[in-house]
């Protein structure tokens, strides 16, 4: 394989104050994303949207180029599959379909082992299927809530979080729909003139599938592993400070319960306590008190005073998250899943199916259905998605993009000869497996995939490449909590949930570094054995 290309020197050159000033923005920025600021709680969120902020004022970025990194069509087909697949299982929440098979698979008294068993089940196939990020959204708060009524061990948080994340990435290697690097990877690849070096669905679940599924159980024995740990003394270790956070969320928790919370917003009662208090009010009453009066935030992470919502009756509040009674509208719903699922799965150059856009359509048809059937708004359904999550999206692009374009990631590309590398012989594999691994966690791996894939050229047999980065881009979001959003999302969900569960940075660097290398070790060279005997 041979990476060298002219596309580097259509690249502009920059000026030297705006590398610089491009690399203080990133760097100056990246703790706060990385690590709880309590003094500055300024969030992931709020400070990817600032990170991007200064790469435009300092003129690392034109303003024109901020429009064109949000336009671009791999971007968009990021935000537009997650923005659909946020509609289609804010339906399925409302349905109840989630809980009740959550229901069936973590009945009361189940041990923890086979609680993690089922979860990564689950986790991985919803990953597979809805993308990484929409599967934690989904889980985290159904999970938290479900532990949280069967007032299971404190001690298997920590675990139990670290499964959502860490098997959702791994889940998401399956398809090509999973994760947003591997739907860039299949986007960008399609115009490579070798077909056997596309990613397409069918290439990836044949040499994918193996070294997924082997990763998969060990992550599994890992966080068993890691819960024993736990269980023997790993609470000996908690920091005064986390031990501080824990007791002053138990007294707020207990002030709550004693006095009221007062507000001037009204209660919606479509957030997740309100739909909780429909399966059993007393369990969840023992858990919070929520007074009908009583304004609160929605669960979503949306603030309800931003969002015009009908508050004409009470009536009309309960009503808007119920379960409809149309058994059509449900038997619609699945029939759209499958559909939505069967077209990705068909997509082929003769027949295309976007998979930004078949996503948007199946929400807009069921927006649109549930209000001839049921006669209910979409702003009910619009307010439950996480918009948070989108903004860090937008945010990210334009920040990295920043980065990107001080031309550093591409000079050190150059300077480890990995444009001259051909992954055949052991040292250029490995020089690739850490820039990946490294760069993925430190770039984040949308943009490093874009940054690889620039260097390569449409001629040529590319297919390990592409299948190396497909794996490793992946699985090292497990590397750290900032390696991928879903982590993101994950420690968000956890926060803002009832808990106030705080899920740091150490505590999933801990567990996330050594059994990434191990993984993407492992990983790495089963794909290096199925290239050969297949390919």
């Amino acid at each position: 394989m041979s990476n060298s290309t002219d596309s580097s020197s259509l690249l502009p050159t920059p000026k030297t104050y705006q590398i610089v000033l491009g690399c203080i923005s990133f760097f100056i920025i990246l703790p706060f994303v990385l690590l709880p600021m309590k003094r500055y709680p300024l969030g992931s969120t709020g400070a990817v949207l600032f990170g991007a902020f200064l790469m435009v004022i300092t003129n690392v970025i034109s303003q024109s180029r901020v429009y064109q990194v949000i336009g671009d069509e791999n971007n968009l087909k990021t935000i537009f599959l997650l923005w659909g697949m946020m509609i289609i299982s804010s339906y399925f929440e409302r349905e109840q379909l989630i809980d009740r098979l959550l229901d069936k698979l973590f009945p009361i008294g189940l041990s923890f082992h086979w609680w993690l068993i089922r979860l990564s089940c689950i986790d991985s196939i919803l990953a597979a299927l809805f993308t990484n990020d929409v599967a934690c959204v989904i889980l985290t708060p159904l999970i938290l809530q479900k532990w949280s009524l069967q007032n299971r061990n404190r001690k298997e948080l920590n675990t139990l979080l670290l499964t959502i994340a860490t098997q959702a990435n791994i889940g998401s290697t399956l398809t090509i729909f999973g994760n947003p690097q591997m739907a860039l990877m299949a986007s960008k690849s399609s115009l490579f003139v070798d077909t056997h070096s596309r990613l397409e669905l069918k290439t990836c679940v044949e040499y994918l599938w193996l070294p997924t599924f082997v990763v998969w159980l060990l992550n599994i024995c890992f966080l068993l592993f890691h819960y024993h740990l736990s269980q023997c003394g790993q609470s000996k270790e908690i920091s005064n400070e986390q031990i501080e956070e824990e007791n002053s969320s138990e007294l707020s928790t207990i002030k709550q319960i004693e006095q009221p919370i007062i507000s001037t917003l009204s209660i919606p009662r479509f957030t997740e306590r309100f739909r909780l208090r429909q399966f059993g009010e007393n369990i969840v009453q023992s858990s919070f008190v929520v007074s009908q009066e009583n304004p609160i935030m929605i669960d979503r992470s949306v603030s309800i005073s931003s969002l015009p919502i009908q508050d004409n009756s009470q009536d009309d509040d309960q009503d808007s998250f119920q379960a409809s009674e149309s058994k059509i509208f449900r038997l619609v719903l699945c029939i759209l899943l499958l559909i939505v699922i069967g077209l990705l799965f068909a997509s082929n150059d003769k027949v295309y199916f976007d998979i930004g856009l078949i996503p948007v359509g199946a929400a807009i048809i069921l927006l649109v259905i549930d209000t001839l059937i049921n006669h209910q708004p979409p702003i009910f359904i619009l307010v439950r998605i996480d918009w948070n999550v989108l903004l860090l999206f937008f945010g990210l692009f334009v920040w990295l993009d920043g980065l990107n374009s001080t031309g550093i990631p591409h000079r050190l590309w150059i300077a480890l000869n990995l444009d001259q590398a051909t992954l055949l012989d052991m040292k250029s594999l490995m020089l690739f497996f850490m820039f990946t691994i490294i760069g993925s966690n430190v770039f984040s791996n949308v943009p490093l995939t874009l940054l690889i894939l620039e260097q390569v050229p449409r001629t040529g047999d590319h297919l390990s490449l592409i299948l190396y980065l497909a794996f490793l881009t992946t699985i090292a979001g497990n590397l750290t909590l900032f390696g991928s959003v879903a982590n993101l999302i994950v420690a968000q969900k956890a926060l803002s949930s009832d808990l106030k569960y705080r899920f740091t940075f150490w505590t999933y660097f801990k567990f996330g570094f050594v059994t990434t290398i191990l993984f993407s070790f492992i990983g790495m060279f089963i794909i290096y054995g199925l290239i050969s005997v297949i390919h």
